[in-house]
């Protein structure tokens, strides 16, 4: 069987007469039968392109996504189109049907993958921004407070003129705020900014060793005593020596700033499931439970304006995170508990 498929666009709207009767029929209808209806004029032009021809409902799911018009049977042949001819036809109509639909399926999971796209960008832009506004709005209060007590003690020097012990004391507290100015500036810089970190297999026992000789002036001062729990089969790890000496100096300091009456800071270093396991734990106040889930996060500190910016235990998660590491806070019946763990060197 040849068959002429006439090139052509017709407008048959949804829900038309043609439609809808080729629809319920669902079967192939001769066109010398659909003229006869009652159909408009534009349904009847579209009709006389497919004199002889033949309209078949494209059926999926008992919806009709379109029809299928095919026109006269080549001259060479018979004319008249026979059961074999319609039942042929049929399965075509049939195929064609799920294919128009899986092209609108297709189509239609296009724009959804392209809006969700387009919102999942805005979201994140959103949240850029959003977080970019918070740590401004951190920044500048923590810029602001030394700001406004810089401005304060000028003033009091400009009245002090003629006191000199005054307007040095003023001067003395003057150099101290600017540099805590600069020292949040420079924390800052360490923690936005990356650095070209220079890992080696190294025993981390020796950088604690030297991190506690380095702040012991500072422990003796404050009545606090150091307690070495050191396993003997520490694995070594693959890290950058100065990045871990930040660290351990953050923890210590934080723990030693949280026993205002001296106490203890003990330090164990374990084998832990092919990881090097370091607790530092203090007798001092702990944290309370409702800000923990905070406690690593940029700016936030429990301490007073006038000590810390809140970057240290941030500045310690992200060199961690650098190692392939972990660390976790955590309160104890006397004190809180610092855990980090770092993979293993292989040998």
């Amino acid at each position: 069987m040849k068959l002429n498929f006439e090139s052509s666009s017709p407008a048959i709207k949804e829900g038309s007469h043609l439609a809808v009767f080729v629809k319920d029929a669902n079967r192939a209808m001769p066109v010398e039968v659909l003229v006869k209806l009652e159909l408009d004029k534009e349904e009847q032009n579209v009709l006389k392109q497919f004199r002889e021809g033949l309209v078949l409902p494209l059926m999926n799911r008992g919806l009709l996504n379109g029809l299928l018009f095919v026109g006269k049977k080549s001259e060479a042949e018979q004319y008249t189109f026979t059961t074999d001819d319609e039942e042929f036809l049929s399965i075509l109509s049939s195929q064609i049907a799920v294919a128009v639909e899986n092209a609108r399926l297709y189509e239609a999971e296009k724009r959804a993958l392209a809006e969700l796209q387009t919102a999942q960008e805005q979201l994140v832009h959103s949240e850029r921004l959003a977080v970019l506004g918070e740590m401004s709005a951190k920044i500048a209060h923590e810029i602001n407070n030394p700001l406004g007590i810089i401005k304060n003690y000028l003033l009091m020097i400009k009245r002090a003129k003629t006191k000199p012990k005054e307007a040095s004391k003023y001067l003395n507290i003057v150099g101290q705020e600017i540099d805590r100015v600069a020292s949040i500036v420079k924390e800052l810089i360490n923690f936005h900014r990356p650095q070209n970190v220079e890992f080696k297999i190294i025993n981390v026992l020796p950088v604690l060793d030297e991190v506690i000789e380095f702040l012991a002036p500072q422990l003796k001062s404050k009545n606090v005593e150091i307690i070495k729990k050191y396993s003997p089969d520490c694995p070594n790890v693959e890290a950058s020596a100065d990045n871990l000496k930040q660290v351990f100096i953050n923890i210590i300091i934080n723990s030693m700033d949280a026993m205002s009456d001296g106490g203890k800071i003990e330090i164990a270093a374990n084998n832990f499931h092919d990881n090097l396991q370091i607790l530092i734990c203090d007798s001092g106040c702990g944290v309370p439970e409702e800000v923990l889930p905070s406690i690593f996060e940029p700016f936030f500190t429990t301490k007073d304006e006038s000590h810390g910016t809140g970057l240290g235990l941030a500045v310690c998660a992200d060199i961690i995170n650098k190692h392939r590491g972990t660390i976790s806070f955590k309160n104890r019946d006397k004190g809180a508990c610092i855990e980090i763990t770092i993979p293993a060197a292989q040998a």
